[in-house]
Parts: structure tokens; sequence; C-alpha cells
């Protein structure tokens, strides 16, 4: 009992670390693949790179490897619908009808407005208990001028807002 009590409080613990809702995409031009993941985050600058968690289970983890190439796109406020399709509210084949997606010059698609799409290619993949970790370096990035993240907090969205310094 001691473990699911444990997985119980990880769970809990982890509803509580908020974070910026993505959606990794990769793609040939004619085949896309998307997820939605939250558990991504920066490595190092030099060489920019980003990590992602792919449970082993989903349907795109075959779709990535060593060499391969994706794009995390960091979510907007208004990307809940997005979001939702890609975390499986919509078949795999019909996550792309939802958003305005282009594709770059390798095929990879990418969400247009997105507060930034960060083109990677993945340098290492380490298997780690039900998820793979995989490493990409950044090869280009899309910026959009605002800032207004899509936050995943506690299952649900949530906006973010400025924190008034108290100076008193």
């Amino acid at each position: 009992m001691v473990e699911v009590a444990l997985a119980d409080s990880f769970k809990q613990a982890m509803r509580r670390l908020a974070a910026t809702v993505t959606v990794i995409s990769t793609g040939d031009g004619s085949n896309r693949f998307g997820m939605t993941a939250t558990a991504v985050t920066s490595v190092s600058t030099d060489p920019a790179t980003l990590l992602v968690c792919v449970n082993k289970s989903a349907f795109m983890h075959a779709h990535l490897g060593v060499g391969s190439k994706m794009c995390i796109n960091l979510l907007r406020h208004v990307h809940a619908d997005i979001s939702r399709a890609f975390a499986g509210q919509r078949d795999a084949w019909e996550r792309f009808t939802v958003g305005d997606w282009a594709s770059d010059a390798d095929g990879i698609p990418y969400l247009s407005d997105a507060q930034a799409n960060l083109f990677c290619e993945v340098k290492l993949a380490v298997p780690y208990a039900t998820h793979t970790i995989f490493i990409g370096e950044v090869i280009h990035i899309r910026l959009h001028e605002l800032v207004a993240p899509l936050i995943y907090q506690d299952g649900d969205y949530v906006a973010a807002l400025p924190v008034i310094a108290d100076i008193g």
C-alpha cells in the first residue's frame, strides 16, 4: 500500500506544478503527428536544447527517434481547444483540423499563432520506466509578439497574470 500512497501523492504534487501547455508535432509533409505535453523543459542554451517526455504507449512515440525532427509549439491562453484535441479528444488524423497549422520546409507541422515554435532535431532518446526522454537541439525558432501562455494547473487550464509586487 505504500507504493499506491506514494503514487497518489506524487500525482497530487504534480497537479501543483503549473506548466505551459505545448503541442509536440512531427511529420513528413503528407503524414502529421502531434500530442499535448507539459513535460517539456529547457536543458541548455549552448547548444539550445529542450527535453520532451513522451509515454511509450502514445501513438506519436513511434514517430520520434534520434535524427527525427519535431516542433514544440508553446500554446497561448486562447488555445485550450487545441490542447484538448491533441490530448485525445480527437483521433490522431483529426487533430490538425483544430487551429491554424502550417508546415516548414522539412514538412514539420507548426501552429502558426503559437507563442513560440521551437523546431528541433532529436539528438538523444533515453527510455525510462513508462516514458522516453527525447533531447532535441533547437535548429529554428518562430516567436509570436504576445506573451500569454496557456497554463495547466491542478487538472485545468489557467492563464498567467502578472504579480504586483508588494513594496510596503
